[in-house]
């Protein structure tokens, strides 16, 4: 009767191994609804061989196994799990004042500074991690855009509803699976037995632990808007400044005299370029003028 009893368990393990691998093998693939059925099956087969090995003869059912979560009828009713982020450039005056009134924006929207990096010297910088919650997200990326002049402003989200009902999903189905191991465990009748259901156990909570993990992480981010500030120093206005190109008194009188120099050239180049067309005026024009006047002294 032991020998069967030992029989029974340790195919309850295996079971549930079976089932946990193919749970592994639908989370690689991205299918978490099969994973998800794959646990419960083997809880319940569990269950049962534990139950027949008891000598009830019958193959009995685990009654507190998760049902398999249906996904999509899920999302229907959930609300959106949205992750949103900001990166905003500002230049201001004063890196060290912005920086402080950055804070004071995201603690009077009911969030807190969760990183700061600064730089102090001669071109000082900043980079500030915001949290705020999301009903307060724009009003708060309108509040910082006025500490100074905003370079650049980057504003996107992520719905993460699906993931989060996933990972939901296969951890009720895990933290089944633990609790119909601890209860393999009381059952253990011998060490052999026991090292067997402690063993899947260890890892059947390990993964448990994972998975609440990467949800408490995606919750964090959904439940607070991480804006990332970074503060620079605005460059100055350039001051007016005397011209080196400006030429002296000395330079400006040798501009003049070579100016009025060539004006003189210029013309008297005028001047030896009319001369023979002058000339050739007067020669014919000399006859023309002496008849005209002899006709008008005849008259």
């Amino acid at each position: 009767m032991r020998r069967n009893s030992w029989v029974a368990l340790a195919g309850a393990v295996l079971v549930l191994g079976a089932g946990c691998s193919s749970g592994g093998d639908d989370e690689a693939s991205g299918d978490s609804s099969e994973a998800t059925s794959s646990d419960d099956a083997g809880v319940a087969t569990a269950a049962g061989g534990a139950d027949g090995g008891a000598g009830d003869g019958g193959g009995g059912t685990f009654e507190g196994a998760v049902p398999v979560i249906d996904s999509a009828a899920q999302l229907v009713n959930a609300g959106r799990s949205v992750i949103r982020t900001a990166q905003i450039d500002l230049e201001t005056d004063d890196v060290g004042e912005a920086g402080r009134r950055a804070v004071a924006v995201a603690e009077a929207a009911g969030g807190f500074l969760a990183d700061e990096e600064s730089a102090f010297g001669d071109d000082p910088t900043a980079r500030l991690v915001l949290k705020v919650p999301p009903d307060r997200f724009s009003g708060a990326l309108g509040d910082l855009g006025e500490l100074g002049q905003v370079v650049s402003q980057r504003v996107g989200s992520d719905d993460v509803t699906e993931v989060v009902v996933d990972l939901e999903g296969r951890l009720a189905a895990a933290r089944a699976s633990v609790d119909r191991l601890r209860e393999l465990l009381g059952d253990a009748a011998d060490v052999p037995q026991v090292v067997a259901v402690e063993s899947e156990l260890a890892r059947r909570e390990g993964e448990v632990e994972s998975l609440a993990g990467q949800l408490r992480a995606l919750e964090s981010q959904v439940d607070l808007a991480t804006i990332t500030l970074q503060l620079s120093v605005a460059p100055a206005a350039d001051a007016p400044s005397v011209s080196e190109d400006i030429p002296g008194f000395l330079a400006g009188l040798r501009t003049g005299w070579v100016a009025f120099v060539n004006v003189i050239g210029g013309a008297a180049t005028v001047v030896g370029f009319a001369l023979p067309f002058l000339a050739l005026a007067v020669v014919l024009g000399l006859p023309v003028l002496w008849w005209r006047r002899r006709q008008v002294a005849a008259a």
